[in-house]
């Protein structure tokens, strides 16, 4: 469906409300903008027959029917009403508003009298303005049906975008956008365009990202010009100081502004003016222009000394709003973030506060905010503190370094801290467990003196020992900093850090194999993070996603990564989400619909999130087979897992490794010797053990030791990789000519991906390329899924019932099963 089309589609919509067509005439009611025009349009088309189409802004029926100037009155209505006739036509009069009253009695007269199927659109009435009456009276006597236009909605709005984009939008880009253009349909379309002609969106995996408000096109700016024009002067003003606020107010109070602050700048009863005109919506605490777009040309047209003035009065406001702690409907996310609004609008002022932008940094700190903690906080003549802790958090270390060298006094809790990432970063996490003999000692010391340095102390021990595959420490580390793990957790003033502790326990679960527990865990997280700081639910987000791609589900975890994507766009974290979004398409469908750099490129480290490095390479692997390119990506997976054993990471190494095995040729099979030792030293359930003995079943083709791994591999909940070692098994017995091994392990790989979302892996499409299914075979088992016996089949098919059974038999043949039921049992539509 084209663009257009979507657009009349929903004009019609919101005026008839689905309620069917109307043969007979119908008024349609709607503002300036509102798409009066489109549904009048679109409502004719439906009606089967000519239609005679005349705009009201003719001011005169004569305009539009030759000759009918030299009659009058009744004498008009009857020479109109015999061409219409005679044309068999209906009459459709947009803006019929504007028409005269001579006119407006005809078309009363055609409609009501004559019968005539007429169709009109007329603008919302208000006190100042109103339809003639003749033609008022034809919806308010009944005589034709009146549809009031609705205003678009935010689904109709993300329909629209998603044709217009080629992908899904996300719903806080939708309704900003929607926002911006005042709610007219109109501005939105045209808003719509002009943000896609400026590159406003961002792409980032599947997801289109909202980032700028597109400057105002002409048209635009002129319909804002005599909007603004119009307002009353105290409205105008209203405008106008709001406008210094706005785009601020869009990145931490959601649109809305303080009405603490609002109040600074503005008399309470230009505020009502305003509210009455419809300039803005209020409620007890915030204020909202409803118009955005009057905010942009009211803007440009403001003196900097002017903006400077009401920048640093809403700044006061803001500070006033964060201190009414007695206020029993505020809460601590949105005191910090009218505190960081204050700092954003101190920072327009010619001497900012720095009082204000360390209050507002330590604010954006415990938001997870951490550019904006470095951005607010450097602006001071001396950094606070937190641009310190928001370096550790985006693993600045040159950052780090910088404002450590220049405090005075020095930051002795940072010090302590950035001790142990410098280890970390400069000699991997082997160097900093051995550290210490007793990690747990190590940790309690840190949190008896200070709980900020502990909980860092222990996310920072609590990740080196996940790296290395030691569950058991990173649980007792945990529990030390987060003995309840659940809430808000140890700290209060770091909402990221906090989510490290929880995190962690999600990433040791999985990188220690146990991948069920893990998504358990997964689970958990969001629902402790449901209502943190937006970047903070955005980062558990991702970390329960990684997890659950490893279990398979798929779907699952791309609805919690799109629900990050505007956070992620401008973060240090957006090579891991559009990496994952990605790999996750590669798994599913073997194509990317997303650009994706595979070259080397930075990700999180240093600090707590090294442990994503598995996680990056993983990504790229997968886009690498996606590419085709699956000998570079086993040696790639290779290399890092070498790599990962030299740095003090051994479980990141059993991800690559076994990853590596799923994709390369069973003569390339391999893992590092390290792993080998620590195999030795494990149960052979054990990750190090499972991995090995992957690596060598596949090595030495042994079917049985590949099926036994694959049930191993089911246990721990990681169900796509045990469908790739079944399908594996099934080449092993095919190459070794054992017929019941194939069918055995072939109906084993398809009953594991049955129970997860598709998987398009290369090993899957192996055996899926000696089992492709015919048209009519696919049409049959559909058939027999449906529980249709083979005479029930035939006889709708037109087939005999032999040829069924003939078909049926080939299908059992190539998905591997014994029995009908068998197959439909395992059918899925990629086989």
């Amino acid at each position: 469906m084209s663009l257009s089309e979507v657009r009349s589609a929903q004009a019609l919509n919101r005026a008839t409300a689905h309620s069917g067509t109307f043969p007979g005439g119908c008024v349609i009611i709607g503002g300036p903008g509102s798409g009066k025009t489109t549904a009048l349009l679109e409502l004719t088309r439906t009606i089967g027959g000519p239609v005679t189409m005349i705009s009201g802004t003719l001011g005169n029926l004569g305009l539009a029917f030759p000759g009918l100037s030299d009659t009058t009155g009744d004498s008009a209505r009857w020479v109109v009403a015999e061409r219409l006739r005679s044309d068999a036509a209906a009459l459709a009069i947009d803006d019929a508003h504007l028409l005269d009253a001579g006119s407006a009695a005809i078309v009363h007269a055609l409609a009501v009298h004559d019968h005539i199927p007429t169709f009109l659109t007329c603008r919302t009435e208000t006190p100042d303005r109103s339809a003639p009456a003749a033609i008022a009276t034809i919806w308010k006597d009944g005589h034709l049906p009146r549809l009031d236009l609705a205003d678009l909605t935010v689904d109709e709005a993300t329909d629209y975008l998603r044709a217009a984009l080629g992908r899904a939008p996300t719903a806080s880009g939708v309704s900003r956008l929607l926002r911006w253009a005042g709610g007219s349909p109109a501005a939105f379309v045209e808003g719509v365009a002009l943000s896609i002609e400026r590159r406003c969106w961002v792409e980032t995996g599947d997801v289109a990202v909202f980032r700028w408000t597109p400057a105002l096109t002409p048209r635009l700016h002129d319909q804002a010009c005599a909007e603004f024009t119009a307002l009353p002067e105290p409205v105008q003003q209203v405008v106008a100081s709001l406008a210094v606020a706005t785009l601020a107010c869009k990145s931490h109070c959601g649109g809305g502004i303080p009405l603490d602050a609002v109040l600074a700048v503005c008399a309470v009863e230009d505020l009502v003016a305003a509210e009455k005109c419809g300039v803005l919506d209020a409620d007890r605490r915030q204020v909202w222009l409803r118009k955005p777009y009057l905010a942009s040309w009211a803007a440009s047209g403001t003196r900097q000394l002017d903006a400077a003035m009401w920048a640093q009065r809403l700044a006061d406001g803001c500070l006033l709003a964060a201190r009414r702690s007695t206020d029993p409907g505020a809460d601590d996310d949105t005191t910090d973030r009218t505190l960081m609004l204050a700092g954003e609008l101190s920072r327009l002022t010619p001497r900012p506060d720095p009082d204000v932008l360390a209050a507002a940094a330590d604010a954006a700190l415990r938001q997870g905010e951490h550019l904006t903690t470095i951005r607010l906080g450097s602006a001071c003549p001396s950094p606070p503190e937190s641009v310190g802790w928001a370096a550790l958090h985006l693993a600045d270390v040159a950052k780090l370094r910088e404002l450590l060298a220049a405090s005075t006094p020095r930051f002795p809790a940072l010090v302590a801290v950035a001790g142990c990432v410098e280890v970390w970063a400069g000699r991997g996490p082997g160097e900093l467990r051995s550290l210490t003999a007793d990690p747990c000692a190590a940790v309690t010391r840190a949190l008896a003196a200070d709980t900020i340095v502990g909980t860092w102390i222990a996310a920072l021990y609590a990740n080196a020992f996940a790296v290395a595959g030691d569950i058991d420490t990173v649980r007792a580390i945990l529990a030390l900093a987060d003995p309840v793990g659940t809430g808000p957790g140890p700290t209060t003033s770091d909402a990221m850090l906090n989510l490290y502790m929880r995190g962690t326990r999600v990433m040791a679960l999985r990188m220690c194999g146990d991948v069920a527990r893990a998504c358990a865990s997964a689970d958990r997280l969001i629902e402790d993070t449901r209502t943190a700081p937006p970047r903070v639910r955005a980062m558990a987000a991702l970390v329960a996603a990684a997890t659950y791609a490893e279990s398979g589900q798929f779907a699952q975890a791309r609805a919690g990564l799109h629900e990050g994507a505007e956070i992620f766009v401008d973060s240090v974290g957006r090579q891991l989400f559009t990496g994952l979004i990605a790999r996750i398409s590669a798994m599913e469908s073997g194509t990317i619909d997303t650009e994706f750099a595979v070259s080397a490129s930075p990700v999180p480290g240093g600090s707590t999130v090294t442990s994503f490095t598995s996680m990056d390479v993983t990504n790229r692997a997968w886009v690498m087979v996606a590419d085709n390119r699956i000998d570079d990506a086993v040696a790639m997976l290779q290399d890092a897992a070498h790599d990962a054993v030299a740095g003090g990471a051994p479980a990141v190494a059993a991800d690559c490794s076994e990853l590596a095995t799923r994709l390369c040729h069973p003569d390339e099979a391999c893992v590092p010797t390290a792993l080998r030792d620590l195999a030795r030293r494990h149960n052979p359930l054990s990750r190090f053990a499972l991995t090995v003995r992957y690596a060598d079943a596949w090595q030495h083709q042994d079917g049985e030791a590949l099926r036994a791994v694959a049930r191993d591999f089911e246990t721990a909940g990681n169900l796509p990789t045990a469908a790739d070692a079944a399908a594996q098994a099934a080449e092993a017995f095919d190459d070794a000519h054992d017929g019941p091994g194939a069918y055995a392990a072939r109906t084993q790989a398809r009953l594991l991906s049955a129970r997860f979302d598709r998987l398009r892996s290369p090993a899957q499409q192996r055996i899926e390329d000696g089992a492709r299914l015919t048209r009519r075979e696919k049409q049959i088992i559909e058939l027999v899924c449906r529980g249709l016996s083979n005479k029930e089949i035939a006889d709708q098919l037109e087939l005999s019932v032999r040829t069924v059974e003939g078909h049926v038999l080939r299908v059992c043949a190539k998905l591997g099963v014994r029995s009908r039921g068998e197959a439909a049992h395992i059918w899925s539509p990629s086989a």
